[in-house]
């Protein structure tokens, strides 16, 4: 401690001298794309083989989670370094706030009460299930969100403010206070070591149907094929007998009915849940009434004895969230839902996943983002190896397609999103609450009234200075701008079952201001609305010349015949893309006079004439379609023709083995000032070293990643020799870039 508290007087010291010496300035002409020039990514069959070649050297990192096993090993090699990664999901116990369940028709249930469901949270002890059962493979969690979303907890109810941490015979005393009192029938699980253990089975309460009489048995479903979670429902279950909860542990098998989320006959369930990067969309989905039927994603907060919904308030909140229009309004609403929902007691989270990823001690300036660890756009834009030689990525599977618009295997877009770029806002790794500039350098949201309807309208500017990279020469193509934007949205929406259309259902229309922004209408009304219709950006050069991925059409109307204007046009396919609309020899303009337009689901965008054509006039419409671009490759094409994109790297050879990259000089980002480390853009839109940057470093300083890493051990801070540590080069690294900015937008 003594070591560490000099250290930060004499950085504090530093870091003085070097603001008095240098001033902020940005770098003029400075290279674009990744640190390390190439980058190769190798397949292999298992995460075992892929382990095998990180030890003896043939690869420098893995782009996926270690086994126990190999952790376990990875802990004895001093050539390794291990990143921990929690990621985005949570574990609960889902419990059943519905006023009764099929098995007990007609009696309410314990955990319909507040009361009930407290002292059930004060049973559990999350550090023992953290540390033990999950043997330190999970972080705590206390509100039903993810550890990586730090920026959305509701922190007066999170650790150390959670109101129901591990107590007894707090349990036991809000059971009697509630009225759940001992009858007179003995517990054969009575344990008198046990605090608030009880002598005798637990009544039902005054009011009850069944007040007096002895619970039923509590029905808790606990997944055996799930080691961690069936131990944490064991213990919870043993802790309720040994409270004279009397609980039933039913046969289960998750492939066949009866399931909780169908029937909702159950009381206690080892729930277990991918949340994605967005908490209030998961938040809506899981928990508000309007999810709440058989089958539905909503299978606890069910109704009172009475049929309405148990929550109102929550409801009224998470629709609140759902439909914000600002990003602060969004996060203080999810924040008040959280706070609600732990007062309540509706369900108990327990932990999120935590593993390690390994990489190898020679590669430096690692980024080990929030629920992605790191496999993400700032470590291979900032990483380097001593050597300066290719870093070398193991994948634990070949792609099973690269297809950027079918693909849906993880390792098959750790290799597609090297070569592309795609149309949302970026986060900062470290606060995934936050958006900040990218490609889409700013947004504004607004609305817009359809009929009396209030809708969502987003704006996006793009950065100027993004182009597309021909795959093995590199050569610059097209500039990047509205017109890609424009034509990859509608293509990806009139794709044949694409999921990616998926994020363009709410989609209306689309209208070009100028080279570099869009105003985009959507169907619904919700901030969520920024992250629709930003799929990944194509090149129109290459899907506008394939034949295998469009067809050119020109269709001839003629007003009053088979043409009514103004209205929807019956074109013989669906357009992605309008070369022209000729009226009488003289050309329409596109977004004033005509548009395509959405009509409510994917593949079935229409286009629409605004004007009021006279009758009798000809039309002649020459527009595009989507033909099949489904396959291992968009169209089975070659890789070289359809590799294009405008991402970090560029590709010059992939085959079953391997994909080698290089790094595409037309890349927007300008590669890193080392010494960068939360990577959070300023309010100038650039990235600066900073005081951030430096206490950062100094807080993880005399940390360590090789063994069983420290639990400061922080490896964006680790950018200079030796690797694997945190230290005193490190820290002069950063300091000797203080103050100078890099990557300011166009």
């Amino acid at each position: 401690m003594e070591r560490v508290t000099r250290l930060v007087f004499s950085t504090v010291a530093l870091v003085m001298i070097f603001m008095i010496s240098f001033s902020a300035f940005p770098v003029i002409g400075a290279p674009k794309g990744p640190r390390e020039e190439d980058l190769v990514i190798q397949f292999y069959p298992n995460v075992e083989e892929a382990y095998y070649a990180l030890k003896v050297g043939d690869i420098d990192i893995i782009g996926y989670e270690l086994t126990a096993d190999l952790y376990e090993d990875a802990v004895n090699d001093a050539n390794i370094v291990l990143a921990p990664v929690a990621y985005s999901g949570m574990y609960e116990f889902d419990i059943n706030n519905n006023c009764t369940i099929h098995t007990y028709p007609g009696v309410r249930s314990p955990t319909n009460y507040q009361s009930f469901r407290q002292a059930l949270a004060f049973l559990v002890d999350k550090d023992h299930i953290v540390e033990t059962i999950c043997g330190g493979f999970a972080e705590r969690i206390d509100q039903p969100i993810a550890a990586p979303h730090k920026g959305w907890r509701n922190e007066s109810m999170w650790r150390p403010n959670y109101p129901y941490e591990y107590d007894p015979q707090a349990a036991a005393d809000i059971l009697d206070s509630a009225g759940f009192l001992q009858g007179s029938t003995n517990n054969p699980y009575y344990d008198a070591s046990f605090s608030g253990s009880a002598e005798k089975i637990r009544m039902y309460p005054p009011g009850h149907s069944k007040a007096g009489e002895n619970l039923d048995d509590l029905v808790v479903i606990i997944r055996s094929d799930d080691t961690r979670r069936y131990q944490a429902g064991t213990l919870l279950v043993n802790n309720m007998r040994k409270h004279g909860i009397p609980a039933r542990i039913p046969s289960f098998n998750p492939m066949f009915p009866p399931r909780p989320w169908e029937d909702h006959d159950y009381h206690i369930y080892t729930g277990g849940w991918s949340l994605g990067g967005f908490p209030p969309g998961s938040l809506y989905g899981l928990f508000s009434f309007d999810n709440w039927f058989p089958g539905g994603s909503n299978y606890v907060t069910g109704v009172d004895c009475y049929g309405y919904p148990n929550y109102p308030e929550l409801d009224q909140l998470l629709n609140d969230a759902a439909n914000a229009l600002s990003h602060d309004e969004i996060v203080e609403k999810t924040k008040k839902a959280l706070g609600y929902f732990t007062e309540q007691c509706i369900t108990i989270p327990l932990w999120t996943t935590l593993d390690y990823w390994a990489y190898r001690s020679d590669l430096l300036g690692v980024v080990n983002m929030e629920g992605a660890g790191p496999e993400n756009s700032y470590t291979f834009m900032n990483a380097y190896k001593t050597d300066g030689s290719a870093i070398h990525y193991g994948l634990k599977h070949p792609p099973n397609a690269m297809n950027i618009l079918y693909s849906q295997w993880y390792y098959d877009y750790q290799c597609l999103d090297k070569m592309n770029i795609y149309s949302t806002p970026d986060k900062p790794p470290y606060d995934l609450s936050v958006d900040q500039s990218g490609f889409v350098k700013d947004w504004e949201i607004n609305v817009w009234s359809d009929e009396g309807v209030n809708k969502t309208k987003v704006t996006k500017w793009f950065r100027s200075d993004s182009y597309f990279a021909e795959p093995v020469t590199g050569n610059q193509k097209a500039n990047v701008n509205a017109s890609h934007y424009f034509l990859s949205s509608w293509y990806i929406y009139q794709a044949p079952s694409s999921w990616w259309c998926y994020l363009t259902d709410p989609l209306h229309h689309i209208d070009i201001i100028d080279e570099y922004q869009v105003d985009i209408y959507f169907d619904t009304l919700s901030y969520l609305n920024l992250y629709e219709s930003s799929g990944p950006i194509l090149p129109m050069d290459v899907w506008l010349q394939q034949p295998e991925l469009a067809i050119q059409w020109t269709e001839i109307f003629i007003e009053g015949t088979n043409l009514t204007t103004p209205g929807l046009v019956e074109l013989g396919d669906k357009p992605f893309w309008i070369e022209s609309v000729i009226v009488e020899g003289a050309p329409l303009t596109m977004f004033s006079d005509y548009n395509i337009v959405g009509q409510g689901s994917c593949e079935s965008g229409r286009l629409e004439i605004f004007a009021d054509l006279p009758s009798g006039a000809v039309v002649v419409i020459d527009y595009w379609s989507v033909n099949d671009p489904r396959g291992y490759t968009p169209g089975e094409l070659p890789w070289q023709t359809i590799f294009e994109g405008a991402g970090m790297y560029y590709a010059t050879e992939f085959t079953s083995d391997f994909l080698t990259l290089k790094r595409n000089p037309h890349y927007w980002m300008e590669t890193p000032l080392l010494g960068e480390v939360d990577f959070v853009r300023k309010p100038s839109g650039t990235y600066k070293i900073d005081i951030f940057d430096i206490v950062v470093a100094v807080s993880a300083y005399g940390s360590d990643g090789t063994g069983v890493p420290s639990s400061d051990w922080f490896p964006g801070a680790d950018l200079a020799p030796p690797a694997g540590t945190v230290d005193i080069f490190d820290i002069v690294t950063i300091i000797a870039k203080y103050g100078r900015e890099f990557d300011k937008p166009p």
